[in-house]
């Protein structure tokens, strides 16, 4: 199902590598994955999230504190070919194929070290794919693609309605009014609520070509009983970045942490 980033041709395996008809090729590395990402759609010279905060993030939900969401989404979930459009180091994809036998994952995700930790935890599963690339360019062949999920990614409708086959569902994640606002508490005087608008709801709006068909709110507590487990959720998110260095540290020194998290999962159509 990948296609050649350069002329969009289909490409296939040859040993270590994939190629197209015209002749690009891309090496796996050791891990599995393959490098899809091409100069002009780089930013930034390690584009995504950073090494840290994936690490973070990677203990953090191994912990368990987000499985509800997990469970959500894989209740809507079809089988089939199944794309994780910002898969990071890989979590929730993982899971799908045992949740839904057949199917095959494709994942990916703009930060190299994200798409590397997904593919070496995977141990090179048939049923998962991964590639560094971008959600606005997405490495896939047209309509190949009977369901997208992204959690807490940019969404880009033009190339999610490119990459699905009739019928397909879009599935995403998103902050609900009130997610993680204990931890806000702690680090801002004012803390902001989220909007809990899904991704595409304005588009839905507007183009007939796309519906909402599904929406849900997720909200519960959690409890966070360590200094590391609190700073393992501060560390993947970016709120830690709008703050002084000593409230931080206040922060990350919490032996306890009680939060909100709250989630709206959005199930679109075409």
């Amino acid at each position: 199902m990948w296609r050649c980033p350069v002329c969009h041709a289909a490409l296939t395996p040859h040993e270590r590598s994939w190629r197209c008809a015209s002749g690009h090729a891309f090496d796996e590395a050791r891990e599995g994955y393959v490098n899809l990402l091409i100069t002009h759609q780089r930013r930034q010279r390690l584009p995504g999230d950073s090494p840290e905060m994936l690490r973070h993030r990677r203990s953090f939900l191994e912990a368990g504190h987000y499985g509800a969401l997990a469970e959500a989404i894989e209740q809507r979930l079809p089988a089939g070919h199944l794309l994780d459009a910002g898969c990071g180091e890989g979590w929730y994809s993982r899971r799908w194929p045992e949740q839904r036998p057949g199917s095959i994952v494709w994942a990916v995700d703009i930060a190299k070290e994200g798409v590397r930790l997904a593919a070496r935890r995977a141990q090179r599963s048939g049923s998962c794919h991964y590639a560094v690339a971008s959600v606005y360019d997405l490495p896939l062949l047209d309509h190949s693609m009977d369901a997208v999920v992204n959690v807490f990614s940019p969404v880009h409708s033009e190339e999610i309605a490119r990459v699905l086959r009739p019928g397909g569902v879009l599935i995403t994640a998103t902050p609900g009014p009130e997610h993680l606002l204990g931890l806000k508490r702690h680090l801002f005087e004012q803390p902001e609520l989220h909007d809990g608008a899904g991704p595409l709801d304005a588009v839905a709006a507007v183009n007939d070509a796309v519906r909402k068909v599904d929406s849900h709110r997720l909200h519960y507590v959690i409890t966070l009983s360590s200094e590391d487990e609190v700073k393992s959720l501060l560390g993947m998110v970016p709120y830690a970045w709008y703050v002084d260095e000593a409230t931080r540290t206040r922060v990350e020194n919490l032996p306890r942490l009680e939060t909100v998290v709250d989630f709206v999962v959005s199930v679109y159509a075409w």
